[in-house]
């Protein structure tokens, strides 16, 4: 898919003459990505120890391999990611043959001058071009067929496809850099998905070991929490101006005990009955 892409940005710089250079810029984007991906995906799975490596040089197996190298996440408890990756493998395949016969049909419509263009103008006085297909293609019934995916094909069947791997791919991806880019992984699916440089970020990720995420955001919470109790203990005995609180003092500690002059000091205090005693000893003062 990424081919297309490609293809596609290449074309808005190139007119009806050079219709060939979108295709071959196309071709050399995706075969340098493609290449990027498959080292990091080759590597990646040795050191996961994953079987059947050489599906990382295929194509359409590789987006397949993309989910086995994933799988310690899953975007649903229940699903595997290597369901989602397998369905968006078989969706890529059917769409690369779906468009390459849309623009087979495309190229002969154009030859026959059966692709019109009609001006029109939107609500801000804006004025671009829209296609529409000749009503004279049914003096062409050998072309009927392009006209099908001209009008069937292209804006219905391919879109609806499109959309679907869309999804898959989402899925696929974001279990992937759950798994490798843990940190970042949302900002990796993001970007792989608005543009075509998957393969460019996963061999980037190529020497990051695996690990699921959801533990990975247990221990970030549990090292979060420990730094906030650090943070507390911290602010509660070293910062806090109260910790030094005169009143935490016992204000009767000099009082109970005896002058420093006297002699030695009693932990004690002194008997505040001892008048009544004889003779200022402890008898009881009514035992007569």
């Amino acid at each position: 898919m990424d081919f297309f892409e490609y293809a596609n940005v290449a074309n808005i710089f190139v007119n009806s003459n050079t219709w060939y250079v979108p295709f071959i810029v196309g071709g050399i984007c995706f075969l340098i990505v493609f290449a990027f991906q498959a080292v990091g995906l080759f590597v990646i799975s040795g050191r996961e120890g994953y079987k059947h490596r050489w599906m990382a040089f295929i194509p359409f197996f590789n987006t397949y391999y993309i989910g086995v190298c994933g799988q310690k996440n899953r975007t649903f408890k229940s699903v595997d990611t290597k369901i989602f990756s397998l369905i968006a493998a078989i969706l890529e395949a059917l769409l690369v043959v779906g468009y390459i016969i849309n623009y087979v049909a495309r190229y002969f419509l154009i030859a026959y001058n059966l692709i019109e263009y009609v001006d029109t103008t939107n609500a801000y006085g804006l004025i671009w071009q829209v296609e529409t297909l000749s009503s004279n293609i049914s003096d062409y019934p050998e072309l009927l067929w392009a006209g099908w995916c001209y009008e069937i094909l292209d804006k219905f069947i391919l879109s609806t496809m499109d959309l679907a791997f869309l999804v898959m791919q989402v899925f696929t991806l974001s279990a992937f850099f759950q798994t490798f880019a843990a940190k970042r992984y949302m900002l990796f699916t993001v970007t792989s998905i608005l543009f075509p440089v998957q393969g460019i970020l996963i061999f980037i990720l190529r020497n990051n070991g695996g690990m699921n995420y959801r533990d990975y955001v247990r221990r970030e919470q549990e090292r979060q929490y420990r730094m906030y109790q650090q943070y507390r203990q911290q602010q509660s005995f070293d910062q806090n101006p109260y910790n030094q609180n005169p009143y935490s003092r016992n204000p009767y500690e000099g009082e109970f005990n005896s002058n420093a002059d006297s002699g030695p000091k009693s932990d004690a205090p002194d008997d505040p009955f001892s008048e009544f005693g004889n003779g200022g000893n402890n008898d009881d003062p009514f035992e007569n």
